[in-house]
């Protein structure tokens, strides 16, 4: 190793044989600390910058020299000189043995080396992207911007890795610079990512680390030396660990309350706790180094698969339960309007009836006022299951309101319809549930769509006719199923003024 404000001389020797000489070659470096410059047989072939105090900061960059056709045409011994200064506060140097090859050849085994990485950093970027095509669908959803941020974040870490920066000529220190402000944004992005998927507040001493993670950020943008980065990596362990630790512990009380998704995020998350610890240990010389940046990208994106395992499910949850009434468990009319269009197109291909009933359960209020809401709700369940096991598997049953339900009967004939609305009738008025001394009637309302018999009408036309087909039911006496006779009228084939038309409902 180099000492701190130090220099040292590394010098290789090697013979050309006639026939080697005819290739281009190459020598590469693929770990060296710190600034180097590179001289063949006393000629300058290479280096990161000028000698101290300019000079360019690569840690643990790959170099890869491109020797001049003009000094290899020489068959025979050659010397090639790497000079490399450490400003410090680490030891400099080499840390893995050199090696000579065709260009070709040394290009080819760089690109192998790093290929892996950087197919890693790619489809971890990937995936940030679904995430960030999912924020602008729906931009209440904050918790998906900050897993593009991360990802994209992560990616950036793991390409600053790759020797095509010190080939493009970018700085190097630029990409220390960032290595290390990426390790604060990192650690910072995945608590706010952490809490905001779980509605968490942040603990007072969880805002003083973040606090501390974003100044450490600014501190490696700004400082004037670009080694006294060294002396802040320190405080941005302390950070990581703290943040790492809050997590393990909010995930498995999580996982102890038997949580939703916690298992797996724990599981997520684990993998990238370890190999940010298995990082540190390099670090601080406990375990080889070699392999950091492999390890963790794999933990990442088997992170980020789980991750969007977890909100696939938890999506479609949500949609489920978006359509589904919470009390009863049928449907609700949410894409009541879309089912009833299908069907009206459906049956005008296979030119088979289509029938729709609204149901109302008769005196509901003077029910709930007598044995009060609990029983009502009760009743409303009960409702639910005798619908679910009155109904075919092609039938559709909802919850349109209140005590008001909607029942689809798509390729039915008129009669059928009727004998399936009197069955539903006859079994809620047996229907008897706990705390009610008795029970209850339900009215329905019938409108039968036969093809043939005037022109197909939109769903809400034919659900107006089946309602008002219920008000009649319910002036002739209640308990009873009130069929809608004749062709729709013409004034009601037309939606109403303000209502939606769904997808083939003319």
């Amino acid at each position: 190793g180099v000492p701190e404000h130090g220099y040292a001389w590394y010098r290789f020797r090697f013979s050309l044989s006639p026939a080697a000489r005819t290739r281009p070659l190459a020598f590469t470096c693929s770990q060296i600390r710190d600034v180097d410059e590179a001289f063949l047989d006393g000629m300058r072939v290479g280096g990161t910058g000028a000698f101290p105090p300019a000079y360019d900061k690569g840690t643990l960059q790959a170099r890869l020299y491109e020797l001049p056709a003009t000094i290899t045409s020489a068959a025979g011994p050659h010397v090639l000189a790497i000079r490399v200064y450490n400003a410090g506060p680490r030891g400099g140097g080499l840390t893995a043995a050199p090696y000579l090859d065709s260009l070709s050849g040394a290009f080819w085994r760089r690109t192998m080396f790093e290929a892996p990485l950087a197919l890693v950093a790619a489809a971890i970027f990937s995936l940030g992207l679904f995430a960030l095509f999912v924020f602008l669908r729906d931009r209440r959803q904050r918790e998906f911007l900050l897993f593009f941020l991360l990802t994209a974040g992560v990616a950036a870490y793991f390409v600053s890795w790759l020797s095509l920066w010190s080939r493009l000529g970018v700085s190097l220190s630029f990409i220390f610079r960032a290595d290390v402000a990426l390790a604060f944004a990192l650690s910072m992005l995945f608590a706010l990512f952490f809490h905001h998927f779980f509605v968490l507040t942040l603990p007072k001493w969880m805002r003083f680390v973040l606090a501390l993670q974003f100044a450490g950020m600014l501190i490696a943008c700004v400082l004037p030396r670009v080694d006294d980065l060294y002396r802040v990596l320190p405080l941005c362990y302390a950070t990581v660990i703290a943040s790492g630790i809050r997590v393990v512990a909010v995930l498995v009380r999580k996982v102890r309350r038997r949580a939703p998704y916690a298992v797996t995020v724990l599981v997520g998350f684990g993998f990238i706790f370890v190999a940010t610890l298995r990082e540190m240990a390099q670090d601080f010389g406990l375990i080889p180094s070699g392999g950091r940046t492999e390890y963790m990208g794999a933990a990442f994106l088997v992170f980020s698969v789980l991750f969007l395992s977890v909100v696939a499910d938890r999506m479609a949850r949500l949609r489920v339960a978006a359509a589904t009434d919470p009390l009863t468990g049928l449907p609700n009319r949410t894409g009541l309007f879309d089912r009833i269009a299908l069907e009206l197109a459906r049956s005008r291909r296979s030119n088979r009836a289509v029938a729709l009933a609204v149901l109302d359960l008769d005196r509901f209020k003077d029910f709930n006022d007598r044995f009060g809401h609990l029983v009502g709700d009760r009743l409303l369940i009960a409702m639910g299951e005798r619908l679910s096991e009155s109904v075919r598997a092609t039938d559709l049953a909802v919850r349109f309101g209140g005590e008001e339900f909607v029942l689809l009967l798509p390729e039915i004939s008129r009669d059928e319809a009727v004998r399936c609305c009197e069955r539903i009738r006859e079994a809620v008025e047996h229907m008897r549930v706990s705390g009610a001394e008795g029970g209850t009637t339900v009215s329905i309302g019938l409108a039968v769509h036969e093809p043939g018999s005037g022109p197909t009408p939109s769903a809400g036309a034919l659900l107006r006719v089946a309602d008002a087909a219920l008000y009649r039911a319910k002036a002739q006496g209640r308990d009873r199923v009130s069929v809608a006779e004749g062709p729709i009228p013409v004034d009601l084939l037309r939606p109403a003024s303000g209502e939606s038309v769904p997808s083939g409902a003319l």
